[in-house]
């Protein structure tokens, strides 16, 4: 895959996954304004609400102390009848007497009270008419009566009950008229009141806490009454001190009292601290779903892109595997053309020692293919897990003397050093053979291939409680530090552009790693650039080959 295209499908990708965020972003952010405003109007409703019962509160206690206070007598009603006009007349006297104590803690300071005593006498008089009728059921159907007379109907009765209620009638009308005289007198002398006079601290709590329940608002509050005289501002109510300065910067406010004529200057402030909590758990589900979903398309994309940058990586290392193979393969299947086609040359063919000679070379590139090809059988068998190991007890000092000895020879060849310590005493490693050795010969290769001049080359063995600890450290080219973590994937090999100078198929590291890990130990690697590298495995000790 091209770099340029794997380029655009990431950024269109890219595009696409933020434009996606910020468009269900912008809709989350739409949708908590929405309820954040119904719950402002809650709010706004709430308050209201209190305002009113309080006032509602306060009338229904003047209007009762004052319906105590008011007493009525009747006197009787004279009725005369005129009987030759067929008229009666009749009048009613009234007396009410009101008496009333004026008072508030304002006043009581400066020793005042007041006392109203009134009296008041109100007259009534009327007049009532008879009226004829006929007998109209009579005259209906025809009959014949000779008492058939005119009969007189009158709307006043001698029946003292009538005219008593007629009494009552007239004093409650007189009684709420003088009522709500009194009653407007004492809510406008009640405005000079001190506030906590008119409403106390469980009154507005409660009320509060009725109508919150109400709207449905199921969270914690706090409340405080502002009190405002001139420059001067006081708290003069609060149901947490503390919090005072941030109750009352709150939004949610309202006047207490807002009818009064002459002083409206007490603001009550409600304040919620857990608004946002209050307004997210309201929308939770909406919310999680989002960000659920949003989660998910992320990750979707993060995998897709990995997966495109793997598969390319991939793609990258097989064409280097394919490039190195070819390089490794070459060079000995050329060797083996040229000898063969030596061979067949009938001078060389009477010459035994010359013959001999091909022969050995043609040997030895064969096996050296034979090498390869079965280094990458073990890879694949390996991954598929059908890796065989044969679990015996193993001289690990016996084995890395062995690929001391061997690898000695071509090191001194380029001039180079190999030293070699055993400090691990008598010890032995549960394992196999033939791969436990193939991993201390393959560490040893690469510390020989990548030593640009003379070779300089540690291989020693240490002791580490109940570990076996192999060290194999050098001073060659070293490996860059963003490429250490991948120098174990299989086919990787740290990248040097066109140059082959090293040749290998990238698979040397995976197996070690592979094998090693089989044996249940571990590897790692410490290198720095232009300094060198050293390869530390663990491997545990043998039970049955302890000193």
């Amino acid at each position: 895959m091209a770099k340029r295209r794997l380029i655009t499908i990431i950024t269109l990708m890219c595009i696409a996954m933020f434009g996606l965020a910020a468009l269900q972003y912008y809709w989350i952010k739409e949708a908590i304004q929405e309820r954040k405003s119904h719950f402002e109007q809650e709010v706004g409703e709430l308050l209201t609400n209190v305002v009113k019962r309080l006032e509602q509160q306060e009338v229904l206690q003047v209007t009762k102390r004052y319906l105590d206070d008011i007493s009525v007598t009747n006197s009787d009603i004279n009725v005369r009848y005129d009987s030759v006009k067929q008229e009666a007349y009749w009048t009613s006297k009234q007396n009410i007497k009101i008496s009333q104590t004026i008072s508030s803690d304002k006043l009581a300071k400066q020793g005042i009270a007041y006392k109203v005593q009134e009296k008041a006498e109100i007259k009534k008089s009327g007049k009532a008419t008879k009226t004829m009728l006929s007998n109209i059921e009579g005259s209906k159907y025809g009959m014949n009566d000779s008492t058939n007379q005119p009969q007189v109907v009158s709307n006043i009765t001698s029946d003292s009950t009538a005219r008593k209620r007629l009494d009552i009638a007239m004093d409650l009308i007189m009684k709420k008229t003088d009522l709500v005289n009194q009653v407007v007198s004492e809510m406008i002398l009640a405005e000079n009141t001190m506030l906590q006079d008119r409403v106390n601290f469980e009154m507005l709590d409660s009320l509060l806490s009725q109508e919150i329940e109400n709207k449905g608002l199921k969270t914690v509050y706090d409340f405080a009454v502002l009190q405002r005289e001139g420059d001067r501002e006081t708290v003069i109510m609060s149901s947490n001190v503390e919090r005072n300065a941030k109750i009352i910067k709150s939004a949610y406010h309202v006047t207490l009292f807002p009818k009064d004529l002459f002083d409206n200057s007490n603001t009550l402030y409600l304040e919620f601290p857990q608004e946002n909590k209050f307004l997210i758990s309201k929308m939770r589900f909406v919310l999680f779903s989002s960000l659920g979903f949003i989660l998910l398309t992320l990750l979707t994309f993060i995998f897709a892109a990995k997966t495109i940058i793997d598969q390319k990586r991939i793609s990258e290392i097989t064409n280097d595997f394919i490039s190195n193979m070819t390089h490794e393969l070459k060079t000995p299947i050329s060797t083996v053309a040229l000898a063969t086609e030596a061979l067949m040359d009938p001078d060389v063919q009477k010459m035994p020692s010359i013959t001999g000679r091909y022969l050995s070379v043609i040997k030895d590139e064969n096996q050296r293919l034979s090498r390869q090809v079965e280094r990458v059988l073990q890879i694949a068998r390996i991954e598929r897990g059908d890796l065989k190991l044969r679990n015996v007890d193993v001289d690990m000092n016996k084995i890395m003397q062995v690929a001391y000895e061997n690898t000695l020879i071509k090191i001194e060849d380029r001039g180079g050093q190999l030293s070699f310590n055993w400090a691990a005493g008598e010890v032995n490693v549960k394992g196999d053979e033939l791969h436990l050795s193939n991993i201390i010969f393959n560490l040893l290769d690469n510390a020989n291939k990548y030593s640009p001049e003379a070779p300089k080359i540690d291989l020693s063995a240490i002791r580490k409680k109940e570990m076996l600890e192999i060290h194999i450290k050098d001073e060659g080219q070293g490996i860059p530090r963003e490429h250490i973590s991948k120098i174990f994937d299989k086919f990787y090999r740290v990248p040097t552009g066109n140059v082959h100078n090293v040749k290998g198929f990238g698979l040397g590291l995976s197996y070690v790693k592979n094998i090693v890990e089989a044996h249940k130990g571990n590897i790692r690697c410490k290198s720095e650039l232009g300094k060198g590298s050293e390869f530390i495995i663990q491997l545990p000790i043998s039970e049955n080959g302890q000193d």
